[in-house]
């Protein structure tokens, strides 16, 4: 295992197209980093310099105490696992996981020990006379990481390894992936579009957009202090909820509500001022199930109601009007380049705000009716509307992401 260091990459396509734009980071020994970020945000491309696919416009690369930047992907000890499983198909199991150590002349000997190892970590024992046809998608996938893993090498490179298989199989997969991470501890770079990939498997991750890292820090740190809009919109599903308020003497007033803020909201410097407040659905509750007289509450017209089992996503509308920054869209687009269609005819309503609220299933709320919501302000987010940067406890702009 070794760390892998990005210092100051820069990579520029033909035509001018930026792709990174001056990346640094450090993935620690034996960490799990995930980038994470739209489509065409850079993440798949910085994997690929860091495997030798793709050369530096500028910057250096490390693994370990080795500069690896000028040096040819065979001789970088880095092992990939790609979307597309890329299995020899004329080759069984077990004939795929040692195609690596074949090539490279390992005794026969210490293929088979290697080949046992990992088949038994992965499940795979019973399936190494099979060839990869007559194997499912999942079981593919593990194919292509044991292949990974036998050769014992310095970091794991995987990009977009689950994107391929069926929601359900995913879910298996990347509680597999996790259970894996926690055994072999090698160093990994892992490249997703679905946040909960990243949320879930990721020690620390990347939120990326348009070549530059937005907040490089822990899941949970992402989801309860994110550093400026696009992050805030782009973690969290149902996305975070963000409309323009106004702050009034230690009050933020938006729609036709008033309500008070304690002393851990420093707002100080933007009193009478405009800010992008930031609501996460699972803030709110209904207040007939869970009745907090503490709480300020406010009535809403149910515009969509979605029974998802073990909580119901009410979809409703404020009149406060929404934020219609360039981040906030990035982070609404699909890595099909859309958006939800679900919301497309709310969206188009001028001067009101499209919400979502996560309540207990044992809501009343549903489509055309009215439901009380009770919020907790102690968990509101605020940005600053010119830098989109969240605002800090001083009750000032946040420092610039990394």
């Amino acid at each position: 295992m070794a760390r892998i260091a990005i210092e100051s990459v820069t990579k520029v396509f033909k035509g001018g197209v930026v792709a990174v734009d001056d990346v640094s980071l450090e993935i620690g020994d034996g960490e799990f980093l995930v980038l994470v970020g739209p489509s065409g945000c850079g993440k798949t491309t910085l994997l690929r310099i860091v495997a030798g696919l793709e050369e530096v416009t500028d910057g250096e690369v490390l693994i370990g105490d080795t500069l690896v930047t000028d040096m040819p992907p065979r001789d970088r000890d880095v092992a990939m696992v790609f979307q597309n499983y890329a299995l020899y198909p004329h080759m069984t199991v077990s004939e795929n996981l040692s195609i690596g150590l074949r090539i490279r002349r390992r005794p026969k000997p210490e293929v088979r020990e290697r080949i046992q190892e990992v088949a038994h970590i992965l499940g795979l024992d019973t399936l190494l006379d099979r060839r990869p046809a007559e194997l499912s998608g999942g079981q593919r996938q593990r194919v292509a990481m044991g292949r990974a893993m036998v050769r014992e090498p310095q970091a794991f490179l995987m990009d977009e390894p689950l994107s391929n298989l069926d929601a359900k199989l995913r879910v298996q997969m990347r509680a597999e992936l996790a259970r894996i991470r926690d055994r072999v501890k090698t160093t990994t770079l892992y490249v997703t579009h679905d946040q909960v990939e990243a949320m879930t498997l990721g020690d620390r991750v990347a939120v990326m957009r348009d070549g530059v890292v937005q907040q490089l820090d822990t899941p949970q740190n992402l989801y309860r202090k994110p550093a400026n809009l696009f992050v805030a919109a782009f973690i969290g599903s149902p996305s975070m909820n963000l409309l323009e308020a106004q702050i009034q003497d230690r009050s933020v007033c938006f729609a036709d509500q008033r309500i008070a803020l304690d002393d851990s909201a420093d707002l100080r410097d933007y009193d009478g001022r405009t800010v992008v407040l930031g609501i996460r659905p699972a803030d709110f509750e209904d207040a007939a199930v869970w009745h907090d007289e503490t709480r300020p509450a406010f009535d809403v017209n149910v515009d969509v109601s979605e029974e998802l089992g073990d909580q119901v996503n009410v979809i409703f509308r404020l009149d406060a009007p929404p934020v219609r920054s360039e981040a906030v869209r990035d982070a609404s687009t699909t890595e099909e380049g859309g958006v939800d269609d679900l919301l497309v005819p709310l969206v188009a309503d001028e001067g009101r705000s499209v919400c979502t609220a996560c309540v207990d299933p044992r809501t009343s709320a549903r489509a055309g009716s009215t439901v009380r919501l009770s919020v907790d302000p102690a968990r509101f987010h605020f940005f600053d509307t010119e830098t989109g940067l969240a605002i800090g406890a001083a009750g000032r702009p946040a420092a610039a992401p990394a």
